[in-house]
């Protein structure tokens, strides 16, 4: 099954009208709400998302993100993945090897979602979910014969 998660940069840019990917997030979700596609994002993210908003924007839109994604949930449109013990523990994994990458541990987190649900495209606008070989919508395209192309830069991705 198809599967996107949705990561904070994603959610910042379809609520932010200034954000310089504003009008491709918008019609991204748009399109992915009307192919029926499951939507994944984690409790961590809204947590990071809620408070880049509230400090970067305003408390209200980031009232309304929360009425959006209740909306969502409500209509099966998205699911809201909580960081368990277990989740922790791998995201904890994940962060240790990975120490000469700037991941946040938030990214760690999301890794470890992504992998327990077999989610392999990401909504998001970081290079950092590349690492782990993640592909990056809406910018980046996977060609038939599987080599990975971002049109945001040149060459093949790792």
């Amino acid at each position: 099954m198809n599967k996107v998660f949705v990561d904070s940069g994603a959610w910042i840019s379809c609520i932010n009208k200034s954000d310089k990917h504003h009008k491709k997030a918008v019609s991204y979700i748009k399109e992915l709400r009307n192919e029926n596609i499951p939507l994944f994002t984690s409790n961590y993210v809204k947590d990071e998302t809620l408070t880049w908003l509230k400090y970067n924007t305003s408390h209200r839109k980031a009232i309304k993100a929360i009425e959006l994604w209740k909306q969502a949930e409500n209509k099966k449109q998205l699911k809201t993945c909580w960081v368990t013990e277990k989740i922790n523990k791998e995201a904890e994994k994940i962060f240790k090897k990975y120490e000469d990458h700037t991941l946040s541990f938030t990214d760690c987190t999301s890794f470890a979602i992504c992998r327990k649900h077999d989610i392999k495209k990401v909504f998001s606008f970081d290079q950092d979910f590349n690492i782990l070989g993640y592909l990056l919508a809406p910018y980046q395209i996977k060609e038939k014969n599987n080599i990975n192309y971002n049109v945001l830069y040149s060459g093949n991705l790792p």
